[in-house]
């Protein structure tokens, strides 16, 4: 398998192992959405919903492949979550 293809399934199963894991986790009316855009190379983990009467739309890891490269433009995995308050 060549590398852009490999970086490509490997960045696919971490965001899908997140999406799982948040919604296994949740209640709520926020869903974690999936963007996998392979034709531009961008990566992204969405919180789209409504926390009661406030809309969230949050991105909670957005990766892009570039020149050969994973960038992490954005990783929330630790961060706790503002509109919830629960543990992802």
């Amino acid at each position: 398998m060549e590398k852009l293809e490999k970086y490509r399934l490997i960045i696919r199963q971490i965001l899908t192992n997140h999406a799982t894991l948040e919604a296994n986790n949740s209640d709520s009316e926020i869903e974690g959405q999936l963007i996998f855009d392979t034709e531009n190379d961008h990566y992204q983990l969405l919180d789209i919903g409504w926390d009661g009467l406030k809309r969230v739309y949050d991105c909670f890891i957005h990766l892009d492949i570039k020149d050969g490269r994973i960038w992490i433009q954005r990783n929330m995995t630790e961060a706790p979550s503002l509109s919830l308050g629960n543990s992802r």
